[in-house]
């Protein structure tokens, strides 16, 4: 007689060695707990008070880098035919930009807060932030 006992359908599942079940449990146990990483909870225990508030730093309220004028001027290069050196001017001029995240409006406003030292413009001409970005030479 033939026997009533199912056939399997699909392939046999071998059993997993003991070593390489400790080596699984130790990895997924060391994934969970995270291999000592702290939470930010307890990084902000260890920073001193006095650094976070220094009274001559001045404080990004909205988490934005804030931008420090240096301590000397920075002094732009004069070219030779009078006023500045337009490709010096325009790579201080981005570094600015790159390093506030602001845009001014007019050369003016740029020259005010960036604290840059620019040789006046040629006579009858003014410097300009034109349409695409840079500083350039208009006349008046």
């Amino acid at each position: 007689m033939t026997s009533s006992r199912p056939l399997a359908s699909g392939p046999t599942r071998l059993p997993m060695p003991l070593g390489l079940r400790v080596v699984c449990i130790v990895l997924l146990s060391a994934i969970l707990v995270g291999c000592g990483h702290k939470n930010a909870s307890d990084n902000t225990a260890s920073v001193p008070a006095a650094a976070s508030t220094d009274a001559s730093q001045p404080a990004a309220a909205s988490g934005q880098p804030v931008y420090v004028p240096p301590a000397t001027p920075i002094t732009v290069a004069a070219a030779p035919d009078g006023g500045a050196d337009l490709r010096g001017l325009n790579r201080t001029y981005i570094r600015w930009v790159v390093q506030t995240h602001q845009r001014p409006k007019t050369f003016e406003e740029f020259e005010a807060a960036s604290g840059i030292v620019v040789p006046p413009a040629p006579a009858g001409k003014k410097y300009v932030i034109d349409h695409a970005g840079l500083i350039a030479i208009q006349n008046q």
